[in-house]
C-alpha cells in the first residue's frame, strides 16, 4: 500500500518542524517519514542497517521530501548521544522523536526465553526508547517545545490479545509507564510524549513470523477483520506528533482494530 496525501487542512501541518525517526529502515517507521515530509517535516531517519536508512531517505527525497540517513545501534548510549547530536547538527535541532525501533526475531514461551535474549529484547525495545527520549530532551528544552511518541504494541497490553513472547510484552508494557513519568517530567517545558500500542502489523518482521494460520487467527480477534498495515498506524503518531495534540500527553493510544476490547 502506498503512502496517501495527507489531507489538504494537514498539508503543511509540520513545516518547519524537524523529526528523528528510529528504526526507520522500514514498516511503520518508514510509512511515517513519506507521510511526515508530505507535510513538510525535515527528517533525519536512523536505522542499525545503513543501507536500509539510505533507501528510506531516497524514498522521502523522491517525493520531494527532505531526509538525512544515520546509521546507529540505539541500544548503545555513546552512539544515541552522537546520533541524536548529529541530527541536530543535520537539521539544526530537533523538535519531534519518534522511536520505532524493536522487535523481536522468534516466539519462546517463559521458560524457553535464554537470559541473554531477554536482555537483548529489553534493550532494544527499552533501553534503546529510555537512550533516545534522554539524549534528544536539551534540545527540546532549549527550544521549550516537543513531541515524542514512542512505538509500544498490543503485547504489552494484554496477555490475550495474541502471542508475542514475554521479554517483547514486558519491554512493551514498560514503554508506556516510563512515557507516562517522561510526559509528568517534562511538561512544564513544553514537551509532551505519549506511546502508540499498535495490534499487529503487516511489517516484514512480522510477516516473516506469521504463518497463515496465525494471520487467520489474528484476522478472528479483530473486529475490523484484518491485520494493519503500516499506514494504518501513522496518521495516529502524526496527530500525536503535531499542534494538534497539544493537550494530549502522558497517554498511550491504541490502535488495533478494536481487537483490545474483546480481551
Amino acid at each position: 500500500m502506498s503512502a496517501p496525501s495527507p489531507p489538504a487542512s494537514t498539508a503543511a501541518r509540520f513545516e518547519g518542524r524537524r523529526a528523528l525517526i528510529t528504526g526507520a529502515g522500514g514498516g511503520i517507521a518508514r510509512a511515517l517519514a513519506l507521510r511526515l515530509a508530505a507535510e513538510g517535516a525535515q527528517l533525519v531517519l536512523s536505522d542499525i542497517d545503513p543501507v536500509r536508512a539510505q533507501d528510506a531517505a531516497r524514498a522521502v527525497q523522491a517525493r520531494g521530501g527532505r531526509a538525512t540517513p544515520l546509521a546507529a545501534d540505539v541500544t548503545d548510549p555513546v552512539a544515541v548521544k552522537a546520533m541524536v547530536a548529529a541530527a541536530a547538527a543535520a537539521m539544526d535541532g530537533i523538535d519531534i522523536l519518534v522511536t520505532c525501533a524493536g522487535g523481536y526475531t522468534a516466539y519462546a514461551r517463559f521458560d524457553e526465553i535464554d537470559p541473554d535474549d531477554w536482555d537483548q529484547v529489553i534493550a532494544l525495545n527499552l533501553r534503546s526508547v529510555f537512550l533516545c527520549c534522554t539524549a534528544v530532551l536539551p534540545f527540546m528544552k532549549r527550544a521549550g517545545w516537543g513531541r515524542i511518541v514512542n512505538l509500544g504494541s498490543l503485547a504489552g497490553r494484554s496477555t490475550s490479545a495474541g502471542s508475542s513472547p514475554a521479554h517483547y510484552a514486558a519491554a512493551k508494557a514498560a514503554v508506556s509507564m516510563m512515557t507516562q513519568y517522561l510526559a509528568k517530567d517534562m511538561a512544564g517545558h513544553g514537551i509532551t510524549a505519549n506511546t502508540v500500542a499498535p495490534g499487529t502489523t503487516r511489517t516484514a518482521r512480522v510477516n516473516a513470523l506469521l504463518t497463515p494460520e496465525k494471520e487467520a487467527g489474528f484476522a478472528g480477534m479483530t473486529p475490523i477483520g484484518r491485520l494493519a498495515e503500516p499506514e494504518d498506524i501513522v496518521g495516529t503518531i502524526a496527530f500525536l506528533a503535531s499542534d494538534d495534540a497539544a493537550y494530549v500527553t502522558g497517554t498511550t493510544i491504541d490502535v488495533n482494530g478494536g481487537r483490545l476490547m474483546l480481551v
